[in-house]
């Protein structure tokens, strides 16, 4: 089945933004390449997009300002998301795949055609993203500007990377690219895991991984940032998180003593065969 790609699908999620003449330049920068997805994550005023400077420098984007949306962690933006860009000119030890804005673009526009969603994520204006928010994005991606000076304006970085998502998706449109749907014999296609579905799967597993005593949860040292690396590099799907969860769910059972009925039934005929 054709699957008819549009850049609007595509989300852009800020997250920590404290000036409002950002946040209205960035949806300036959005519109004028055909995204109209924004997300604030945290920011310093929840009504920003209301804000009289924001309003301004979005020149002709009020529409995309009065349709962002406002969520309490990244995670939560993340939750319709299946393949996240994280915006960072800090490489890190443990840091996701790395990709320039060409490469990422490329990437995106194809996952959405398989109709996963996609979001590309940027971090506040002095700090820019932080190792926690980084780790939960599947990808890395850096523009490679003079690496003497290279500090780029929010709005900026936006306006790179969706004129990079604009020239690719022209492309496949010139060249008549047919983009469909993978099939797959005997079944419907994969379904990828939320952002979100991830992150719930990774607290669930250091959960698990206390409750046993494999980590000291006041000393869990770098084993948390290498399972958050793991789980989104490997872009798992919902069945997968699922059954992952199922099983973390049953190792927690054990740990605890809880037994099913018929455990309980076998651990009692043992004790009275001795």
């Amino acid at each position: 089945m054709t699957q008819t790609v549009s850049l609007s699908s595509i989300s852009i999620v800020l997250v920590k933004t404290s000036h409002p003449g950002n946040v209205g330049s960035v949806a300036r920068a959005m519109k004028t390449m055909g995204l109209t997805d924004l997300r604030l994550v945290e920011p310093k005023d929840p009504l920003v997009c209301q804000h009289e400077e924001a309003l301004a420098l979005s020149s002709g984007a009020q529409d995309v300002l009065g349709a962002a949306r406002v969520f309490a962690s990244l995670p939560d933006a993340l939750d319709d998301v299946n393949l996240s860009y994280a915006l960072s000119a800090r490489l890190r030890e443990l840091g996701p795949v790395l990709q320039n804005p060409v490469q990422a673009a490329a990437e995106g526009l194809s996952r959405l055609s398989e109709g996963h969603g996609v979001a590309f994520v940027f971090g506040a204006e002095r700090t820019g993203l932080s190792n926690e928010e980084l780790l939960l994005c599947n990808r890395q991606v850096y523009i490679p500007g003079n690496p003497e000076y290279n500090s780029l304006n929010l709005a900026q970085a936006v306006q790179i990377v969706s004129y990079a998502l604009r020239q690719q998706w022209l492309n496949n449109a010139e060249n008549n690219v047919e983009i469909r749907y993978p099939e797959k014999v005997g079944g419907k296609a994969a379904v990828r895991a939320t952002g979100k579905a991830v992150t719930d799967l990774r607290d669930h597993w250091v959960k698990t991984m206390e409750a046993v005593d494999f980590i000291n949860p006041k000393k869990p040292k770098k084993l948390i940032e290498r399972l958050t690396r793991m789980l989104a590099r490997v872009e798992l799907e919902r069945e997968e998180v699922d059954m992952l969860r199922g099983f973390l769910s049953d190792v927690n059972r054990v740990a605890e003593g809880r037994l099913y009925p018929h455990e309980a039934e076998r651990s009692k005929n043992s004790l009275d065969d001795c």
